[in-house]
């Protein structure tokens, strides 16, 4: 393989963000580097594009002319995240050097030209909100509140050392986004934690209802083992996006009766599921963390 192009570090980081979410707009980058000055972060993009890590979609139509570029790994962004490793240590202090990302996920990314606009849309929805929970952190630590949040997105879950790997284990669930807020201090203490899926605008009614039924099943059959895995008492919160009114309408009134099937033999002090909907328009306007958003099933 040819040497690649040289890289500055903040350009190795945008390519590790495109890795984790797939798909990135101009602004989405410049908030997860926290950087300023756009100018900046579009000459780096640039030279990325020039070098053949990265592409881009952009529409010259005028009506689309206002929206910012989004842009995804190309073939040397690639080949650059195969250069990558991390070490490991067993018991015995032997070290081992593995790739940093599993190859099987690598070979998806050459995929990525050929990608829906549904598949784009969500991977740009989904950094939103991890925008979102990043700012709020920033919020709190300016006020002074203890209060800290966490997530790992599909891509990040996937990896071994990550802490949600074990969702892979289960065969009922794949969220889009596993995030929890922390209290810290002397000891740190998990508040709440979160499952976020979005609802294709073309996902069957029958594949919806198997989809939510998949996660009762999840809280009723598995929820001791994430309680075991996180060490939380809680079961975590599920949120659903739907894409329209009437999918959302029609999600919370198949999730009552499946909770209530499930829960039927419960003791009433049982923990019942809690679980949220909103759609794509209000999340996108108002944020993930807007509780004014969401409906209770």
């Amino acid at each position: 393989m040819p040497e690649l192009p040289k890289l500055t570090k903040k350009q190795q980081e945008i390519l590790r963000l495109l890795y984790g979410f797939r798909f990135l707009n101009r602004i989405q980058v410049q908030a997860f580097l926290g950087h300023k000055d756009p100018k900046t972060i579009n000459l780096w993009l640039r030279d990325l594009r020039a070098k053949g890590y990265i592409e881009w979609i952009y529409s010259t139509h005028f009506a689309e002319k206002t929206k910012p570029a989004i842009y995804y790994l190309s073939l040397n962004g690639v080949r650059f995240l195969r250069t990558l490793t991390r070490k490991t240590k067993d018991e015995d202090g032997n070290v081992t050097v593995l790739p940093a990302y599993p190859p099987e996920e690598l070979r998806k990314r050459y995929k990525e030209p050929t990608r829906s606009q549904t598949f784009i849309d969500r991977c740009v929805l989904i950094a939103d909100c991890c925008i979102a929970l990043e700012r709020e952190d920033v919020a709190n630590e300016a006020e002074g509140r203890k209060l800290r949040y966490y997530y790992q997105t599909e891509a990040a879950y996937l990896l071994e050392r990550s802490y949600y790997h074990f969702i892979l284990d289960s065969e009922l669930i794949h969220p889009h986004l596993i995030f929890c807020q922390d209290k810290y201090g002397k000891e740190e203490e998990t508040i709440e934690s979160y499952m976020l899926e979005v609802f294709d605008p073309t996902l069957p009614r029958y594949r919806m209802k198997k989809r939510l039924g998949d996660y009762v099943k999840f809280l009723d059959v598995e929820g001791d083992e994430w309680q075991e895995q996180t060490k939380t008492e809680k079961l975590p919160i599920l949120l659903f996006v739907c894409p329209r009114m009437s999918d959302l309408i029609y999600a919370k009134r198949r999730t009552r009766g499946l909770i209530a099937k499930a829960w039927e033999w419960e003791d009433d002090d049982a923990e019942r599921p809690r679980v949220r909907f909103t759609t794509v328009e209000k999340i996108r306007a108002h944020g993930v963390l807007n509780e004014g958003i969401w409906e209770e099933a």
